[in-house]
């Protein structure tokens, strides 16, 4: 088994829509309208009919495992990451890999790693806060200031939107919660998240990093 396994050279996959010339800092205002970024795994040294390979993207809060794809002919593949994970991932410094597993009865090998910049935004957006009864939402960042309206956004079996309110001051912000959106949802992880958006103008949402809650 170490005999074959030194055949292997699992080099790095890319994402595609990166930039630079070492593809290593990615824009999300390059992927807006984009459903999806693509992470591409090489025809590595030793890929062979049956090998089952995933993509592990990790941002330092969450890791994100893709679907598990078997390789028929090898060469390319193509692996995608969702939107939401993108968003989460903005102004942090994210590491993708893929594992590659040779049959059912032996360890998973792990390729070596893309170190991916995932630029910032005007505001650095964390994570909404959720109270303790679930009922509301509550969102406060640095530098808040009058001029943006912010909105929640609550990724569950539907995706809902809150009404827009607009920033006072540097104070949190409240929004309630109807109870129809989390009795929907039991049993269910929902994603939360908010965007702010300068006041009167169509630039792209800014967006917050996501709040994972199970209910």
């Amino acid at each position: 088994m170490t005999a074959e396994l030194k055949t292997f050279n699992l080099v790095a996959p890319k994402v595609l829509e990166a930039s630079g010339a070492d593809g290593k800092r990615l824009n999300f205002n390059d992927v807006y309208n984009s459903t999806h970024v693509n992470v591409q795994v090489p025809h590595y040294v030793g890929m062979l009919n049956g090998h089952e390979v995933r993509v592990r993207w990790t941002n330092g809060r969450y890791k994100y495992d893709s679907e598990t794809l078997t390789v028929g002919t090898p060469g390319l593949l193509n692996f995608k990451i969702p939107r939401l994970e993108v968003i989460d991932s903005i102004d942090s410094l994210v590491t993708v890999n893929y594992s590659v597993r040779l049959n059912p009865d032996v360890p998973l090998i792990i390729s070596k790693s893309l170190s991916l910049n995932v630029d910032e935004q005007v505001f650095d957006l964390p994570e909404p806060r959720l109270s303790a009864d679930r009922q509301k939402v509550t969102v406060k960042f640095l530098n808040m200031t009058p001029g943006y309206t912010i909105r929640i956004r609550w990724h569950g079996v539907v995706i809902r939107d809150t009404e827009s309110q607009a920033i006072q001051n540097s104070s949190s912000m409240a929004f309630d919660i109807p109870a129809n959106w989390i009795k929907e949802n039991t049993g269910k992880t929902v994603l939360i998240n908010y965007s702010v958006r300068r006041s009167g103008s169509n630039d792209n949402l800014m967006l917050s990093r996501l709040r994972r809650i199970t209910f």
